[in-house]
């Protein structure tokens, strides 16, 4: 207890001793907010930020660029709907700010590495950008990718035809059309057909959408438990139990057969679909600023 005094006087004073030396001065604060961000540790970037805010006596006049990074600290960390919030503060509280359009591909950007490719979409198209060429550039490559995305080829599409020659000159948009364009050249099953030749000859419409071993299964089952069934009722007659356990059994595999291949179709498109969209995501670095 006799060091209390002594360590109670360091606690109140050093801060205070700090804060005559500069060590806590609003312009030391920013430079290792700024040093943090540059080595990639966002959040605490973030926290430094804000504290650079509440260091100052008043609003700084850069208030809405200490916004910005701070809303890109979450982003890059991959808190998105903070890093949203943090954006809004600019667009509600700095209207005439340089950085509103900029802000406004940044909210998109964040919604859609949420994977909200629709409110993206949608925010983009409320809040066009006319004067910045680059940011314009970037709110359509992202327009374009949350269309693909969404596997909205004919949209995406659509919408690269409506584009200025500026951007439809752009290597990425037209990267990323080239990708939609392929979706033409997709080898689509049609879940009717699976289904009707599955009916027919049991397997065959999974055999349809390349599920070969699943068709032969499918047909072996289903013809050994009808061959069953047939021989319980060609000993017995109608009264055979065997013949009718067997030919319920049968019946079930059918039906669930011809399901199944209607289901196998539809999963052999969206593979198709999802093959491509690898590809996009493989091919495609969206400049993402």
């Amino acid at each position: 207890m006799k060091y209390f005094p002594v360590f109670f006087f360091l606690v109140i004073c050093t801060p205070i001793q700090a804060q005559r030396s500069g060590y806590l001065t609003p312009e030391k604060i920013y430079q290792f907010a700024t040093y943090l961000y540059q080595e990639g540790d966002y959040f605490r970037a973030a926290g430094e930020f804000q504290r650079y805010l509440f260091a100052s006596d008043s609003m700084p006049a850069n208030a809405d660029s200490i916004f910005y990074k701070i809303g890109l600290c979450y982003r890059l960390g991959r808190d998105f709907p903070k890093g949203v919030d943090y954006f809004h503060k600019i667009i509600d509280d700095f209207p005439g700010s340089p950085l509103v359009h900029q802000t406004h591909y940044q909210i998109a950007l964040s919604y859609f590495l949420m994977n909200k490719y629709t409110e993206s979409t949608t925010f983009l198209n409320s809040n066009p950008c006319h004067t910045n060429q680059d940011i314009k550039l970037k709110m359509e490559r992202l327009i374009t990718l949350n269309y693909i995305y969404k596997k909205e080829w004919k949209e995406a599409a659509k919408f690269f035809n409506g584009l200025d020659t500026n951007a439809k000159n752009d290597s990425t948009i037209i990267l990323l059309t080239s990708f939609t364009k392929e979706t033409r050249q997709l080898s689509y099953k049609n879940r009717f057909i699976a289904g009707l030749l599955s009916s027919i000859v049991p397997g065959s419409g999974k055999m349809y959408c390349s599920r070969f071993v699943d068709g032969l299964f499918s047909l072996l089952t289903i013809g050994s438990t009808a061959w069953q069934a047939y021989d319980g009722f060609h000993k017995d007659g109608a009264r055979s139990v065997k013949g009718w356990i067997f030919s319920s059994i049968s019946g079930v595999f059918y039906l669930g057969n011809i399901y199944g291949s209607v289901v196998a179709a539809q999963i052999y498109n969206e593979e198709q679909e999802e093959n491509l969209l690898n590809r996009v995501k493989l091919s495609i670095h969206v400049n993402f600023d």
